[in-house]
């Protein structure tokens, strides 16, 4: 048997698991049978006590004998011995002063955390509750991760694996990814009342669902998550249905966002508000005070006849004087004071006395005082 000297992996960094397998070396017999040579004899390399095991950065080694864990060694270079292999040395039980070659199973373990694992989820519906259609989505996102507790990940995930990396771990558990992530969606959606075409927003509290729970699930088997980020949440809108929703919601939000702002703009500036619907209110109460068809038997006329006019007049003069006295008094004339003087010209204008020209000027001069 071929004794190997020197133990050590420097495979790619993405592999979280490397089994070391004995290479098989010819050699040449130096004998005739039948007075023919024979062929190459095949034989594979050994362990032995004084074999030099070389332990990277971020790397263990564990030896496993009949499916058991013997020695775990963290980084280093060692010369393998009974007083560095204690466990695997009374499994074995070498003879002849422990320079016998033995057999066991020895695995590379990567502790480094492996980063930017990609995954994408199937497509799944949710049933938009407007149009009461489903629409399909997808996620997308990536995840970290790095062996956690090396006995719970050799015993329930490698198994008899040779090597594992982290594709196969993504493959390992697609059902996992899948199910977290699709219940998160769901969930999130229904506690927060957030329409399936709103989802691209919740990224964030997504992934924040996610992440615990899949670090609890994976934990189990011996490996930590050490990042999971979602970076997409979209709809899948190759059907026209789903493409006429789309479309109808968009413009329905953009409606709402429209009355939101005339809202909104309405409660900063509510005093000018009730002004112009006071102004509305009255318009359509001079009609029937001034008349419009210029006959003397309207309301107008009836105040004449009993001399209310002057009283108008009056009261046309002290809007005026008052007008005049603020203005030469004060800088910033006080808004409940306008406010009167304006439902007073108003009232003038419906009953006739001031023309709409008149009242148009006397508005504007009040208005931009506010």
């Amino acid at each position: 048997m071929a004794i190997i000297d020197v133990l050590k992996y420097d495979g790619p960094s993405n592999v979280l698991a490397w089994k070391w397998r004995p290479q098989e070396r010819p050699q040449k017999r130096h004998f005739e049978l039948f007075g023919k040579a024979r062929d190459y004899d095949i034989r594979q390399e050994q362990l032995r006590y004084g074999t030099q095991l070389i332990v990277n950065q971020s790397q263990i080694a564990v030896f496993v004998k009949d499916g058991q864990i013997a020695d775990i060694f963290s980084a280093g270079r060692y010369t393998l011995s009974s007083k560095n292999l204690p466990i695997l040395d009374r499994l074995i039980g070498l003879p002849f002063g422990h320079q016998t070659p033995f057999k066991a199973e020895v695995y590379y373990l990567n502790k480094s955390v492996i980063m930017d694992t990609r995954f994408e989820l199937p497509a799944f519906n949710m049933l938009e509750p407007n149009f009461r259609v489903p629409i399909p989505l997808k996620a997308k996102g990536s995840f970290a991760i790095r062996v956690g507790e090396a006995r719970n990940f050799l015993n329930k995930i490698l198994g008899t694996m040779p090597d594992l990396d982290a594709e196969q771990i993504k493959e390992y558990f697609r059902g996992v990814i899948t199910e977290n992530i699709k219940s998160a969606i769901t969930g999130i959606a229904k506690q927060q009342n957030i329409n399936p075409l709103e989802l691209e927003a919740t990224v964030a509290d997504v992934a924040d669902a996610v992440r615990q729970s899949m670090a609890e699930t994976i934990e189990r088997y011996g490996i930590k998550l050490e990042m999971l980020n979602i970076e997409g949440v979209s709809i899948i809108d190759d059907d026209p249905r789903v493409q006429n929703v789309v479309a109808d919601y968009h413009r329905l939000m953009s409606e709402d966002m429209q009355e939101r702002l005339r809202l909104r703009r309405r409660a900063e500036n509510i005093d000018v508000y009730k002004v112009e619907r006071t102004f509305d209110t009255t318009e359509k109460v001079a009609e029937n005070i001034g008349g419009n068809d210029g006959q003397s038997g309207n309301i107008l006329g009836t105040m004449v006849g009993l001399g209310m006019v002057n009283p108008l007049g009056n009261v046309m003069g002290n809007i005026v004087g008052n007008m005049t006295s603020n203005n030469a008094t004060h800088t910033n004339v006080d808004k409940d004071a306008i406010l009167k003087m304006l439902k007073d010209l108003n009232e003038l204008k419906s009953a006739g006395i001031l023309t709409e020209e008149e009242f148009t000027e006397k508005k504007k001069e009040l208005l931009s005082k506010l």
